[in-house]
Formats: structure tokens, C-alpha cells, sequence
């Protein structure tokens, strides 16, 4: 399955993609909603993992964009973020994300979501 992940903190997704890549992924990273759309445009994506909180757009409107449009709306997206606020989590499941992962993150975790979602 080839993974999108998308988050303004470079170290962040340098070490999500490394640790997918160790098992078995393909993975694609992005820095913003944005570059992610070109993305998605140009590779067959299988999950998106987006930070909550980027520039431009966050991760809940930019799933909202996704699942508006027919080409990604099968695709599921995890989102993860930092707040403390359940209304990230509530917005989120009305807006089309599959689940609300809190950071820091669980890798274990993830990547049991990861192959759930296969």
C-alpha cells in the first residue's frame, strides 16, 4: 500500500516515512494540503496521514476536500494532532477522517492501523 503523509514538520515526516518504509510501505510526504493534492493527482494513494494543524489548510478541511472529490473520497485518512481538544476529534469524524491519532504518537499503534486499513 503506498501511504501519503502530510505535515509541516519535516523531521516528523522524515521519521513516519522512514519507519512505514521499514515496513513494507511506500510512502509520499508533503509538507502542506497543497503539495499533498499534486500528490495524490500524480500516485495511487492507498491511506493519508495528516497533521491537524499545517499551513494554507488543515487537516480537516483538507479532508473535507478529499472526500468532496469522487477519485479520493474511498481513501481513508488518520489524522494526528497535538491539541487537546476533543472538538478537533468531533470535527474531524463529521468531516470524513476515519480516526484521531494524539501526538506524540504510539508507533505500535499506527502501525496497527496502518495494516488494519490494508
Amino acid at each position: 500500500m503506498n501511504i501519503l503523509v502530510v505535515d509541516d514538520d519535516l523531521e516528523l515526516c522524515t521519521m513516519l516515512s522512514r519507519f512505514l518504509e521499514m515496513h513494507g510501505y511506500t510512502v509520499y510526504s508533503a509538507a502542506d494540503a497543497l503539495q499533498a493534492l499534486d500528490i495524490l493527482e500524480r500516485n495511487q494513494v492507498g491511506m493519508v496521514i495528516t497533521d491537524y494543524l499545517m499551513p494554507h489548510l488543515d487537516g480537516i478541511h483538507f479532508t473535507e476536500m478529499l472526500k468532496a472529490d469522487p477519485r479520493f473520497q474511498a481513501i481513508p485518512v488518520l489524522l494526528m494532532t497535538g491539541a487537546q481538544d476533543e472538538g478537533v476529534t468531533d470535527r474531524g469524524l463529521r468531516k470524513g477522517v476515519a480516526l484521531t491519532l494524539r501526538k506524540p504518537l504510539d508507533m505500535g499503534q499506527l502501525l496497527n492501523l496502518v495494516r488494519f486499513a490494508e
